[in-house]
């Protein structure tokens, strides 16, 4: 059966490329008399493609492939670079088989397509590695008078293993926090892709993150080691006692359906985190009930937990909890977005409504940091590597 699909999807995307492929050679090289040279090149790539796709579904079959290895995910990224544009192009021109007076459509459709081709390039080229620091003003009447002006520095989801040796974003990173002399810095999940041992390389640089009152991390859905296949059933758990030791040897805190106090003189407020509140396929790790069962009910709350939907599905309706504020990542904005006046609009819209930024509903606020790595494609539109600078504020 599983091979019946694999064949299936095989020949859909051969089919795809073919049409695809073929369209524009009829469209664009033959129309306008292309040179040879480059007419025998658009059908070396084509061909080319044909054979990576039958390599990428042969070793997807082997369930020790890692997906997110720099392989697969620039592998993929090159394949849509060739192919949205002219799948674009050739969804706005096809019109003109019918109505063959106007060139109208074909001039859109090549617009579109070069216009998708550039941002591609630009957000892989340039807009990975554009960090974007925003600072954000929290308000309550419910916190301590000695935590106003508290500042909160906050990153997430770094996906290490996608920065193979180059350790020059990671190592901006951490000058940039340092740089603001935060209170508190969090981390909010995805260290990693799928292994522990991604931390290593870039060890010495994440030991000097610096705060007064030290680094506090939860667990992502990428932390947990559940996109690959271990050999044996006892590296599983190795590798996520690993993650937690480097963590530790980092000198960074982690918050496993935990909570803590931060304290300011006589004042203080609770701290809490939770391991990662999966949806389907995720696996659902998180216990805010566990999680909250030391924390005084009268007292201000910051809570880390990696998935926004959190926020959404259990923390506004439930008035038990009674989270002041909620930190999160995990959507990365699609690492899609785009300014209109003053909104910001992401394809991450479409399953996640928080997406990004800040959001308040019924005196709750909920920060989401479009995070500092990748994953799927190697590019960021709009929304650089994001470190968020929270300012706690008493009304």
């Amino acid at each position: 059966m599983a091979y019946r699909i694999v064949f299936t999807m095989l020949m859909f995307i051969v089919l795809f490329n073919g049409i695809t492929d073929w369209y524009f050679y009829k469209r664009v090289l033959k129309r306008f008399n292309a040179p040879q040279w480059l007419k025998k090149t658009h059908i070396g790539i084509s061909l080319f493609f044909v054979g990576y796709i039958i390599f990428l579904i042969y070793k997807f079959i082997n369930p020790y492939t890692d997906p997110t290895s720099t392989v697969y995910v620039w592998g993929t990224y090159t394949f849509l670079l060739f192919y949205l544009p002219k799948l674009a192009f050739l969804l706005l021109s096809w019109p003109e088989l019918i109505w063959k007076k106007t060139k109208g459509f074909s001039i859109a459709g090549g617009v579109l397509g070069l216009t998708i081709a550039g941002c591609m390039l630009w957000g892989s080229l340039v807009g990975r590695f554009q960090f974007q620091e925003n600072k954000v003003n929290i308000p309550s009447d419910r916190l301590p008078k000695a935590f106003d002006g508290y500042t909160v520095v906050q990153f997430s989801d770094t996906h290490l293993g996608n920065f193979g040796h180059d350790n020059s974003i990671i190592q901006e990173m951490v000058d940039r926090i340092n740089a603001t002399h935060p209170d508190l810095i969090v981390f909010t999940g995805d260290l990693v892709n799928t292994k522990s041992g991604e931390i290593d390389r870039f060890y010495p640089i994440l030991t000097k993150l610096k705060a007064r009152d030290g680094v506090y991390s939860i667990m992502g859905n990428h932390d947990y080691g559940d996109y690959v296949y271990w050999r044996k059933p006892y590296e599983h758990q190795e590798n996520l006692d690993n993650l937690h030791k480097k963590q530790a040897s980092l000198g960074w805190k982690m918050l496993n359906n935990q909570s803590v106090y931060l304290h300011r003189g006589n004042d203080s407020i609770a701290l809490i985190g939770v391991e990662n509140w999966g949806e389907p396929p995720f696996h659902q790790y998180g216990n805010l009930t566990m999680a909250m069962k030391n924390v005084n009910s009268t007292c201000y709350k910051l809570l880390l937990s990696h998935n926004p939907e959190h926020w959404r599905r259990i923390i506004l309706p439930n008035i038990k909890y009674d989270i002041d504020l909620t930190l999160a990542g995990h959507t990365h904005a699609w690492q899609m977005a785009i300014k209109i006046g003053h909104k910001r609009y992401s394809p991450a819209a479409f399953k996640y409504p928080n997406w990004g930024g800040l959001s308040e509903e019924k005196g709750k606020y909920l920060y989401v940091n479009e995070g500092i790595g990748y994953v799927m494609w190697p590019m960021r539109f709009g929304t650089g590597p994001e470190i968020t600078v929270l300012r706690l504020c008493k009304n």
